[in-house]
């Protein structure tokens, strides 16, 4: 193994150049290749991170009133709405205790959590395989109300980590092979310019010899050199620059105070620690650490310095990678310094920091004039030569109202003010006009700036690139411009940073927008729903109240937190129809809401409220949909029992009579419907009682007609005792009463015998003395004694009877009889519809 390796590094000069070459060029390219896949990897994680804060962040904002309410289906859904998110992993909504509301795996709904942070403040953490976990708090009014939880997965980042490793291998290969192939070619030709003198080898001193390699070798190493992309320098152990390759040169002419020359202290002969501001490191802690590093290499103490920093430039932010290596020269040693222009990265890096901060303060309660603010800010730390400025329009769009623009003064932002937009008009003027870039090189000149042109030039600006800043209509808010105080033309990046700052504008404008009509909506509805005199009540999928208002708070004697977490079916709350009947909690509007998702409206119900009798409420409920699903509902309703009280008194005044409360004709003929329909059902038949007093007249002549009243109070009484509940007792005129008997038998002798009985019963009910007591027209009570008897026709009745009439009119008749027969007793009515039973009672 040895030998072989021997022979290639000690062998001819022309395999030690080859060797040499391909064994630098490997080393070299293997080392700038890890060190740029490392950041990008690093820029990579960063972003990750960035995207699930951005993510978290936004819908905690979004979630917040939802998560104050506990509206479960409208978190749910906006933790669904995130689901589609390439490489998330999870997202979902916990409250202060660490229960899971709502989840992208509806099934972990209902668990907890118990690795909640300890303080709520923002928390990132990352996992295997680049698992970011972030935690961010939920705040209302100040006060945290729980957690957002969102988990993006890396197998799409290690991918593309594995390809940037991937691809910086390959690169390393084909470098590695290109310089092998570089360098053979390179040390034949060398070899064949020096074969004249290989031909005089033999008579040559040694000296000679030693001489021509070390010439060829010098040769070689100035090609590899400049062949390399880095700025390299040689420097000896006192910091003699020894070598430089035409990177390096160029750097020290862009870097030099004076225009066309090299940077002192940076070429060959000169000493690098000599250099501008590393001989005095008090300015620039920076420039004190390369200092210390590149003397720590060759004094032996490190075996490498590397160090990151920004480089003063009047045009741009620049940033370089500094890495020292010790080396070791023919007679000493010395070090290899190598800078990498890492601008592009560091920019890169930057950008994405400011896009995140922008988008942060998007999301969070900053005004938009500090927004703004922030985004020109940001802009100009990133390009130093640049001055920016953002002009709105004004309500019309004609003028521009107000300029952000930190870094002009404050003359020129004054005098945008009230401008109004048009052709001619400066570049934003002519930008907001026009709804297209404009690029104006040089102020002076431009026909655009003729009448802006002193106020320009007094505020030191010489070029103006403008861009229309466009909502998502279209239209136009006015205009992003960058500045500059020489003639300046834009190159490609310029112009897409120019787009890219106007797009952002645009992003944030309409945020703020939306924002606004949102907390404005937010407010109205507030105050609506807080001041409404109508009960309003919210309930999710599960029909659990989620939200009421003080009016449906009063209405049901129930606070807010007594509401909230119950159903509006809790068996507590007996709810019952207007009839008395019992209201099935699956019929309440707002269950049939929520069942069939349709409007529910103008139902009458009674709802048993806390110490009050039945509360009659008008209620009707609304389905809300979102997204095209079903996602809750509310019901609204407002208190209607005095209506309702005064509806029921009119109702029972139209079918009960007003001395006795018996009813009255029109209800007697609604239940005499309701028997013959049931007859024809259970083919039983009925009976009708015509009910006449037979010395009615003689106690209101004598008495008056107080007396007689209580005496039909009296009778009404004891006529309802005689009879079942389901049977009927009317009062159909002054001494007239009817009495209805149902379902007596299907047999008809059986039902007369029956009715008979009740008859009977009746009779000797109405003989029995009567005692009314009154006062007299001098306030002395009085009790009068009075015996009465009463006269009864009966017939029966059955589905069979076409006429409700007939059959009143036959009781009627039969009651003339009886009366016609001495009074004071029963007579069944003979012919068609009744049984010719003669006297069915004689007189007591």
């Amino acid at each position: 193994m040895q030998d072989p390796l021997h022979r290639l590094l000690l062998g001819s000069l022309r395999r030690q150049l080859v060797t040499g070459t391909v064994l630098s060029v490997a080393l070299m390219l293997s080392a700038l290749v890890w060190d740029l896949t490392r950041r990008q990897q690093e820029t990579l994680l960063a972003e990750q991170a960035n995207q699930a804060m951005g993510m978290a962040n936004s819908t905690a904002m979004a979630g917040k009133l939802w998560l104050a309410s506990r509206d479960v289906g409208g978190l749910q859904d906006l933790v669904q709405s995130l689901s589609n998110a390439p490489e998330l992993r999870y997202a979902m909504v916990l409250d202060r205790r660490g229960q899971v509301l709502a989840h992208t795996e509806p099934g972990r709904r209902g668990h907890y959590l118990t690795d909640l942070p300890s303080s709520p403040q923002l928390q990132v953490q990352r996992f295997e395989n680049h698992l970011v976990d972030v935690f961010s708090p939920v705040m209302l009014n100040n006060r945290p109300i729980g957690w957002v939880r969102v988990g993006l997965a890396g197998e799409a980042l290690q991918e593309r980590l594995s390809q940037l490793t991937r691809t910086g291998v390959f690169h390393v290969l084909l470098g590695t092979l290109m310089a092998a192939v570089f360098s053979v070619l390179a040390s034949a030709l060398l070899m064949r310019r020096g074969a004249p003198a290989s031909g005089l080898a033999h008579g040559a001193q040694p000296g000679h010899t030693a001489q021509h390699d070390q010439d060829n070798s010098g040769a070689f190493e100035r090609v590899m050199l400049d062949s390399v992309a880095a700025g390299v320098a040689v420097i000896d152990h006192q910091g003699t620059i020894l070598s430089v390759n035409e990177q390096w040169r160029r750097f020290a002419l862009g870097n030099s105070p004076q225009p066309g020359q090299a940077a002192p202290h940076t070429d060959v002969g000169t000493n690098y620690l000599q250099a501008r501001g590393i001989a005095q490191t008090s300015a620039n802690p920076s420039l004190a650490l390369v200092r210390e590093g590149v003397e720590s290499v060759l004094a032996g103490r490190s075996t490498q310095f590397c160090l990151d920093y920004p480089a003063a430039s009047p045009d741009q932010q620049r940033w370089f990678s500094m890495v020292v290596r010790p080396v070791h020269l023919p007679t000493h040693s010395g070090a290899v310094i190598t800078y990498t222009d890492i601008s592009t990265i560091k920019l890169t890096e930057r950008l994405e920091q400011f896009r995140g901060h922008i988008l942060e303060l998007m999301t969070g309660d900053a005004s938009l004039a500090d927004l703004l603010h922030a985004m020109v800010l940001g802009v100009e730390q990133l390009h130093p030569a640049m001055l920016c400025s953002i002009v709105l329009l004004d309500d019309q769009g004609v003028h521009l109202a107000r300029s952000i623009a930190p870094s002009l003064p404050d003359f020129y932002n004054q005098a945008l003010v009230g401008l109004a937009i048009g052709v001619g008009q400066g570049s934003c003027g002519t930008a907001a006009a026009t709804a297209e870039r404009v690029i104006v090189e040089d102020i002076a000149t431009h026909p655009y700036w003729a009448n802006y042109k002193a106020l320009a030039l007094q505020a030191g600006l010489r070029a103006c690139w403008s861009q229309p800043v466009l909502s998502s209509s279209g239209r136009v808010l006015g205009t992003f411009a960058i500045y500059h105080r020489q003639v300046h033309s834009p190159a490609p990046h310029d112009i897409a940073l120019i787009e890219q700052s106007a797009r952002l504008v645009s992003i944030a404008l309409d945020q703020k927008a939306t924002q606004d009509a949102l907390r404005a909506s937010e407010d109205m509805f507030r105050t609506l729903f807080e001041t409404l005199p109508t009960g309003v009540l919210y309930e999710n999928l599960d029909g659990v109240i989620t939200s009421a208002n003080p009016a449906a708070q009063r209405l049901l004697g129930l606070t807010l937190d007594q509401l909230q977490g119950t159903a509006s079916t809790d068996p507590r709350w007996h709810a019952i129809h207007e009839d008395g009947s019992d209201f099935p909690g699956d019929q309440h509007p707002i269950s049939r809401a929520l069942r069939t998702g349709q409007p529910v409206r103008n139902v009458i119900m009674g709802i048993a409220v806390p110490e009050r009798d039945y509360v009659w409420l008008l209620v009707s409920a609304m389905p809300l949909f979102k997204d095209g699903k079903l996602a809750q509902a509310y019901v609204v309703f407002e208190d209607v029992t005095d209506r309702h009280e005064m509806e029921q008194h009119v109702r029972h005044m139209a079918f009960y009579d007003a001395l006795t409360q018996l009813p009255n004709r029109r209800l007697l003929t609604d239940r005499l419907t309701q028997a013959i329909t049931a007859s024809r059902r259970s083919g039983c038949y009925g009976a009708m009682m015509y009910i006449d007093l037979d010395n009615f007249k003689p106690l209101n002549d004598r008495h008056g007609h107080e007396l007689g009243d209580l005496l039909l109070n009296e009778l009404a009484r004891r006529l309802k005792a005689c009879v079942r509940e389901v049977d009927t007792v009317a009062r159909i005129g002054g001494d007239e009463f009817v009495v209805m008997l149902t379902d007596l038998a299907p047999d008809p002798a059986a039902s007369c015998a029956q009715a008979q009985l009740v008859a009977a019963k009746i009779l000797a009910s109405l003989s029995e003395p009567y005692v009314l007591t009154f006062c007299d027209t001098g306030d002395q009570t009085r009790d009068v004694g009075h015996r009465c008897t009463a006269s009864i026709g009966v017939t029966l009745f059955s589905h069979r009877d076409t006429s409700q009439e007939q059959i009143l009119q036959r009781a009627d008749t039969a009651m003339y009889q009886a009366k016609g027969e001495g009074r004071n007793r029963v007579r069944f009515f003979e012919g068609v519809g009744g049984l010719p039973l003669g006297d069915a009672t004689k007189p007591a």
